[in-house]
């Protein structure tokens, strides 16, 4: 888990700004896709990720406990993949049940319904259904990889990456790069707004990109 100071400076970042940082340092597909809508607005959310992966399935799947234990203070849960399943995959009483053990968000690679259920908290789904999921879909792991779809190739989110959304949109951070990037997207970030105050001071635009290096500060992953 980040330390709470970089976690801070973290949401402090626009994750316009974030998304060109991470394309500059060699990670240009960590952009989820636009398809996913957010559940309730104003929608924002950093935090990291805990997996709970599913199938398309008949069968039974991991009961209540396991799938609810998995569930950390301050995280962005993660439920996927949705394998086209028309009924939703999240209803009221689960997000409800997340939301007490603590979880900051969600991602749901698929339809939900309860929709009330989800106020106030930050949250990306395909849609909404009234039709529940039983007999279609299933919860058959935690805490391994999921692939989500992405806005220019499939994303995938390793338990403890980080999740990072506003109303642009969301990208995926690697946990092991977390501190790097957020270095490098603050510097970024202050280029940026060197170039804005430029731009409102008259100057010709053109100029002030062609006097600013936006980029070469950003170290590779």
């Amino acid at each position: 888990m980040a330390d709470a100071a970089l976690v801070a400076r973290l949401r402090a970042i626009p994750v316009a700004e974030m998304s060109d940082t991470l394309a500059a340092a060699g990670l240009p597909d960590q952009v989820l896709s636009s398809e996913f809508r957010p559940v309730s607005t104003p929608f924002a959310f950093s935090g990291p990720a805990v997996c709970l992966k599913g199938e398309a399935s008949t069968d039974a799947g991991l009961n209540i406990t396991a799938t609810d234990s998995a569930i950390l203070p301050g995280c962005i849960i993660i439920v996927g993949p949705g394998c086209a399943c028309t009924g939703a995959l999240v209803g009221g009483n689960m997000i409800t049940s997340w939301r007490r053990l603590g979880c900051a968000g969600a991602v749901i690679d698929g339809l939900i319904r309860d929709s009330a259920a989800f106020d106030g908290l930050p949250a990306l789904a395909s849609g909404q259904t009234p039709m529940n999921n039983r007999g279609r879909w299933r919860f058959v792991s935690v805490e391994e990889p999921i692939d989500l779809p992405g806005q220019t190739a499939p994303v995938t989110v390793h338990p403890g990456d980080w999740l990072h959304g506003d109303a642009d949109g969301t990208v995926v951070l690697p946990q092991d790069y977390l501190q790097q990037i957020v270095e490098d997207a603050e510097e970024l970030g202050r280029i940026e707004r060197r170039m804005r105050t430029r731009i409102l001071a008259g100057d010709c635009r053109q100029a002030v990109y062609d006097g600013h290096d936006r980029f070469g500060h950003v170290r590779s992953v």
